[in-house]
């Protein structure tokens, strides 16, 4: 028994043993797995950040091919022969590809807002070029215009004199005495036509005036049109000018011109959305014109006003005492 008793107690410590190698394996496994999971979480961190890198990147490249096809299309719709700015011999942008590979191929990418800057400013330029070649263009069929006009009323003024020569002399007295006639109607409705005034083309006063609308609470009332020309006597007064001023009838040298403008200034008025638009325009300028006239006046009575207390604080002060009574008796001469 006592043998055994012994054995049994040698036995225990190499259990206890076993047990605390076991328990200290466990912890270094444990402590071993968490280090290598936390540096593997660390690793999916940096890699998530250079994927976001790389997509911010690619981005920025998409974005400057858009710019870089839309400004291609931009040039393509500008004349052939046009030295376009920002563009080679070619035709093609100066968009700095190697400039923008080496600032998008690093670490740091493309400035923030510095594609936009750039495109902008061409586009801006472009615009500019569009504008002037469209006023040159504009101007150049201005120029067409008025000469082939010119050739017309040349011819017109030659048949004239062909007729006045087969002519008498009461004749050609009455032939040029209807002629001043119509030269008269002519040239006013050319200088009508060349302010852009369809109403005074077509002689008609336009008394029109716009109230509103009136806003009540929710509710809007309006605009009301006073003294408004009918549509009726618009073409009862235009079929009436284009018999006078007809290229058969009336004799003048730009009577052809004269009836073109004629029908442009009826087509407008009679139709009533292209009306409607230039009734706007027209008052809006008038607006503008009425409100720079109210500010003009405004201003010279400030002005006025100015000077006068200037005037009476000067004369204060040189007459002194003196000055109220001498004042008074000036503003009553006065």
């Amino acid at each position: 028994m006592c043998t055994r008793r012994i054995r049994h107690r040698r036995r225990r410590p190499c259990v206890n043993q076993l047990f605390m190698l076991i328990v200290a394996s466990v912890c270094i496994f444990n402590t071993s797995f968490l280090s290598i999971l936390a540096n593997g979480l660390e690793d999916d961190d940096f890699l998530a950040e250079i994927l976001a890198e790389e997509a911010r990147q690619e981005e920025e490249h998409a974005r400057m091919e858009a710019e870089a096809r839309e400004f291609e299309a931009m040039k393509a719709r500008q004349p052939s022969g046009g030295t376009g700015t920002g563009a080679g011999a070619g035709g093609k942008p100066k968009m700095g590809g190697g400039k923008m590979n080496s600032k998008m191929g690093g670490g740091g990418g493309m400035p923030k807002g510095a594609g936009n800057t750039n495109f902008q400013k061409m586009e801006d330029e472009l615009k500019k070029q569009e504008a002037a070649n469209a006023s040159k263009k504009a101007a150049q069929e201005e120029e067409e215009a008025s000469q082939a006009a010119e050739k017309i009323r040349l011819k017109r003024e030659a048949a004239f004199e062909a007729e006045l020569k087969k002519m008498n002399e009461e004749q050609q007295k009455k032939a040029k005495k209807q002629k001043a006639i119509d030269a008269k109607v002519v040239q006013r409705i050319l200088k009508a036509s060349k302010a852009g005034k369809h109403y005074a083309v077509l002689g008609i006063r336009n008394f029109e005036v716009q109230l509103g609308p009136f806003y009540v609470f929710n509710f809007s009332l309006g605009p009301f049109l006073l003294f408004r020309v009918k549509t009726k006597e618009i073409k009862r007064v235009y079929r009436n000018l284009a018999r006078t001023v007809h290229p058969d009838k009336n004799k003048d040298g730009r009577a052809e011109e004269a009836f073109h403008a004629l029908e442009t200034s009826a087509a407008v008025l009679t139709d009533e959305k292209k009306r409607g638009d230039y009734d706007k325009k027209i008052i809006s300028a008038r607006r503008r014109r009425n409100k720079y006239a109210l500010e003009s006046v405004l201003g010279a009575s400030e002005r006025v006003w100015s000077q006068t207390l200037s005037t009476v604080r000067v004369t204060k002060k040189v007459l002194g005492p003196f000055s109220t009574p001498i004042l008074v008796v000036s503003a009553l001469i006065v």
